[in-house]
Protein backbone atom coordinates (compact mmCIF):
# COMPACT_ATOMS: atom_id res chain seq x y z
CA UNK A 1 0.00 0.00 0.00
CA UNK A 2 1.29 3.47 -0.93
CA UNK A 3 1.66 6.42 1.38
CA UNK A 4 -0.85 9.10 0.31
CA UNK A 5 0.82 11.87 2.29
CA UNK A 6 3.49 12.29 -0.41
CA UNK A 7 0.85 12.54 -3.14
CA UNK A 8 -1.04 15.25 -1.22
CA UNK A 9 2.18 17.22 -0.88
CA UNK A 10 2.84 16.93 -4.59
CA UNK A 11 -0.65 18.24 -5.45
CA UNK A 12 -0.17 21.16 -3.08
CA UNK A 13 3.20 21.94 -4.64
CA UNK A 14 1.73 21.85 -8.18
CA UNK A 15 -1.13 24.10 -7.09
CA UNK A 16 1.35 26.54 -5.55
CA UNK A 17 3.37 26.68 -8.77
CA UNK A 18 0.37 27.18 -11.09
CA UNK A 19 -1.58 29.63 -8.90
CA UNK A 20 0.62 32.71 -9.63
CA UNK A 21 0.48 31.97 -13.36
CA UNK A 22 -3.30 31.58 -13.29
CA UNK A 23 -3.73 34.75 -11.19
CA UNK A 24 -1.55 36.76 -13.58
CA UNK A 25 -3.60 35.47 -16.51
CA UNK A 26 -6.94 36.24 -14.83
CA UNK A 27 -5.84 39.72 -13.73
CA UNK A 28 -4.47 40.43 -17.21
CA UNK A 29 -7.78 39.49 -18.82
CA UNK A 30 -9.68 41.66 -16.33
CA UNK A 31 -7.34 44.63 -16.87
CA UNK A 32 -7.46 44.34 -20.65
CA UNK A 33 -11.27 44.12 -20.58
CA UNK A 34 -11.47 47.17 -18.31
CA UNK A 35 -9.14 49.12 -20.64
CA UNK A 36 -11.34 48.23 -23.62
CA UNK A 37 -14.38 49.39 -21.65
CA UNK A 38 -12.70 52.73 -20.90
CA UNK A 39 -11.74 53.22 -24.57
CA UNK A 40 -15.32 52.51 -25.62
CA UNK A 41 -16.67 54.92 -23.00
CA UNK A 42 -14.38 57.79 -24.04
CA UNK A 43 -15.18 57.21 -27.73
CA UNK A 44 -18.90 57.15 -26.97
CA UNK A 45 -18.64 60.39 -25.02
CA UNK A 46 -16.81 62.13 -27.87
CA UNK A 47 -19.40 60.98 -30.41
CA UNK A 48 -22.30 62.04 -28.20
CA UNK A 49 -20.76 65.47 -27.61
CA UNK A 50 -20.34 66.14 -31.34
CA UNK A 51 -23.82 64.78 -32.00
CA UNK A 52 -25.32 67.19 -29.45
CA UNK A 53 -23.56 70.34 -30.63
CA UNK A 54 -24.30 69.44 -34.26
CA UNK A 55 -28.01 69.49 -33.33
CA UNK A 56 -27.71 73.11 -32.19
CA UNK A 57 -27.78 72.26 -28.48
CA UNK A 58 -25.90 74.92 -26.53
CA UNK A 59 -22.37 74.04 -25.52
CA UNK A 60 -23.38 74.35 -21.85
CA UNK A 61 -26.14 71.77 -22.31
CA UNK A 62 -23.78 69.42 -24.19
CA UNK A 63 -21.23 69.77 -21.38
CA UNK A 64 -23.88 69.00 -18.74
CA UNK A 65 -25.05 65.93 -20.67
CA UNK A 66 -21.51 64.58 -20.98
CA UNK A 67 -20.76 65.18 -17.31
CA UNK A 68 -23.76 63.09 -16.30
CA UNK A 69 -23.00 60.39 -18.87
CA UNK A 70 -20.42 58.55 -16.82
CA UNK A 71 -19.09 58.50 -13.31
CA UNK A 72 -15.74 57.13 -14.50
CA UNK A 73 -14.82 60.22 -16.53
CA UNK A 74 -15.39 63.33 -14.44
CA UNK A 75 -13.92 66.46 -15.96
CA UNK A 76 -11.55 67.42 -13.17
CA UNK A 77 -7.79 67.03 -12.74
CA UNK A 78 -7.81 63.66 -14.54
CA UNK A 79 -9.93 64.49 -17.61
CA UNK A 80 -10.56 67.26 -20.11
CA UNK A 81 -13.43 67.88 -22.52
CA UNK A 82 -12.96 70.24 -25.49
CA UNK A 83 -15.98 71.25 -27.59
CA UNK A 84 -15.27 73.18 -30.81
CA UNK A 85 -17.12 74.43 -33.89
CA UNK A 86 -14.94 75.02 -36.97
CA UNK A 87 -15.91 77.10 -40.03
CA UNK A 88 -14.22 79.01 -42.80
CA UNK A 89 -13.74 82.68 -42.02
CA UNK A 90 -16.07 84.94 -44.02
CA UNK A 91 -14.12 88.19 -44.01
CA UNK A 92 -11.17 90.17 -42.76
CA UNK A 93 -7.81 88.55 -42.06
CA UNK A 94 -9.45 85.13 -41.59
CA UNK A 95 -11.25 85.07 -44.95
CA UNK A 96 -11.40 81.46 -46.28
CA UNK A 97 -9.22 80.19 -43.40
CA UNK A 98 -10.53 77.46 -41.05
CA UNK A 99 -11.25 79.09 -37.68
CA UNK A 100 -12.67 77.87 -34.38
CA UNK A 101 -15.80 80.01 -33.99
CA UNK A 102 -17.00 78.35 -30.78
CA UNK A 103 -14.80 76.74 -28.16
CA UNK A 104 -15.15 75.56 -24.59
CA UNK A 105 -12.82 73.46 -22.49
CA UNK A 106 -13.68 71.74 -19.20
CA UNK A 107 -11.28 69.98 -16.87
CA UNK A 108 -7.75 70.53 -15.63
CA UNK A 109 -6.00 67.58 -17.30
CA UNK A 110 -3.13 68.89 -19.45
CA UNK A 111 -4.17 68.12 -23.03
CA UNK A 112 -3.68 69.75 -26.42
CA UNK A 113 -6.40 69.80 -29.03
CA UNK A 114 -5.67 68.45 -32.50
CA UNK A 115 -7.11 71.72 -33.85
CA UNK A 116 -4.77 73.93 -31.84
CA UNK A 117 -5.20 75.70 -28.54
CA UNK A 118 -6.54 79.24 -28.91
CA UNK A 119 -6.79 81.24 -25.68
CA UNK A 120 -10.10 80.97 -23.80
CA UNK A 121 -10.07 84.79 -23.61
CA UNK A 122 -10.81 84.91 -27.37
CA UNK A 123 -14.31 83.55 -26.69
CA UNK A 124 -17.41 84.90 -24.99
CA UNK A 125 -18.87 83.13 -22.01
CA UNK A 126 -21.83 80.88 -21.43
CA UNK A 127 -23.97 79.47 -23.05
CA UNK A 128 -22.43 79.43 -26.56
CA UNK A 129 -18.79 80.54 -26.19
CA UNK A 130 -18.67 82.39 -29.54
CA UNK A 131 -15.46 84.06 -30.74
CA UNK A 132 -15.30 87.81 -30.07
CA UNK A 133 -13.78 88.70 -33.45
CA UNK A 134 -13.99 85.74 -35.84
CA UNK A 135 -13.05 87.82 -38.89
CA UNK A 136 -9.75 89.22 -37.62
CA UNK A 137 -8.49 87.26 -34.59
CA UNK A 138 -5.55 85.17 -35.82
CA UNK A 139 -5.34 83.21 -32.55
CA UNK A 140 -8.53 81.25 -33.34
CA UNK A 141 -7.24 79.78 -36.59
CA UNK A 142 -7.07 76.00 -36.80
CA UNK A 143 -3.40 75.10 -36.46
CA UNK A 144 -3.86 71.34 -36.78
CA UNK A 145 -5.13 69.25 -39.66
CA UNK A 146 -8.73 68.17 -40.04
CA UNK A 147 -9.11 64.38 -40.30
CA UNK A 148 -8.62 62.47 -43.54
CA UNK A 149 -7.74 65.57 -45.53
CA UNK A 150 -11.21 67.04 -44.89
CA UNK A 151 -11.68 70.46 -46.48
CA UNK A 152 -14.35 72.95 -45.51
CA UNK A 153 -16.60 74.73 -47.96
CA UNK A 154 -18.12 78.18 -47.27
CA UNK A 155 -21.09 77.97 -44.91
CA UNK A 156 -20.19 74.49 -43.68
CA UNK A 157 -19.47 73.76 -40.00
CA UNK A 158 -17.56 70.91 -38.41
CA UNK A 159 -18.48 70.02 -34.83
CA UNK A 160 -15.58 68.56 -32.89
CA UNK A 161 -15.55 66.98 -29.44
CA UNK A 162 -12.34 65.76 -27.85
CA UNK A 163 -12.16 63.81 -24.60
CA UNK A 164 -8.85 63.25 -22.82
CA UNK A 165 -8.68 61.17 -19.67
CA UNK A 166 -6.13 59.45 -17.52
CA UNK A 167 -6.83 55.73 -17.61
CA UNK A 168 -7.44 54.10 -14.27
CA UNK A 169 -5.76 50.77 -13.76
CA UNK A 170 -6.76 47.72 -11.77
CA UNK A 171 -3.40 45.97 -12.19
CA UNK A 172 -0.49 48.42 -12.24
CA UNK A 173 2.03 46.15 -13.98
CA UNK A 174 0.16 45.98 -17.32
CA UNK A 175 1.87 47.95 -20.13
CA UNK A 176 -1.25 49.78 -21.35
CA UNK A 177 -1.46 53.49 -22.26
CA UNK A 178 -1.85 55.86 -19.31
CA UNK A 179 -3.87 58.44 -21.28
CA UNK A 180 -6.93 57.89 -23.46
CA UNK A 181 -7.99 60.31 -26.18
CA UNK A 182 -11.01 60.24 -28.43
CA UNK A 183 -12.28 62.80 -30.89
CA UNK A 184 -15.39 62.91 -33.04
CA UNK A 185 -16.06 65.14 -36.04
CA UNK A 186 -19.62 65.72 -37.22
Amino acid sequence: MRDRRHEAGQALFEFGVTLPILMALVLGVIEFGYALFQVQLVTSMAREGSNLIARQVTINDAEAALQTMSGLVSFDANSTLILSVVRLGVGGANNNVPIIVQRHSVGAFAASSVLGDPPQSAYQGSPDYNAYDPDNDGSIRVSGVLPNGFTLTPGESVYVTEVFTQRTSIVPFMPLPAMLHASAYF
